[in-house]
């Protein structure tokens, strides 16, 4: 089986720390799968939140998650204290890619990297729609 390959993209638009919480651990004793996208969501929500958005609400205009990738790269456990990387990729008119690297606080060691495709929604309308522009110029 073909390994999935994600790329670090060149613009870094937003850090924050989290850590490993009792619930994000599976059978095996590490960070689960599930608990590395969730970890996503967070630090996407966050990183909405320090511009003053929603994910439902930018200019009107929402987002949609239409495909997701995870490559793990080492363990991660409870209480682990991480950093999270959001960079962003491949910008189209309407969508673009949300790149993730989780690493160890303390010593930087990678734990993870994701991919979110995210897609400009109007939800009044129940379409996709163009990127507004004050995210955009978020992205300069």
């Amino acid at each position: 089986m073909a390994r999935i390959s994600i790329d670090i993209p060149e613009k870094q638009i937003y850090s924050t720390d989290l850590s490993v919480r009792i619930s994000d651990i599976n059978f095996a004793g590490h960070l689960a799968h599930d608990a590395i996208l969730t970890l996503t969501h967070e630090c996407r929500a966050r990183f909405f939140h320090s511009h003053g958005w929603t994910e439902i609400n930018v200019e009107g205009k929402g987002i949609v998650v239409s495909d997701v990738a995870i490559v793990y790269k080492s363990e991660a456990f409870f209480p682990d204290d991480l950093m999270m990387q959001l960079f962003v990729d491949n910008v189209s008119k309407k969508s673009l890619e949300m790149v993730y690297v989780i690493t160890h606080k303390n010593g930087g060691k990678e734990i993870a990297r994701a991919k979110t495709a995210i897609v400009f929604f109007d939800y009044a309308e129940r379409k996709p729609c163009p990127i507004p522009e004050v995210f955009l110029k978020v992205l300069i």
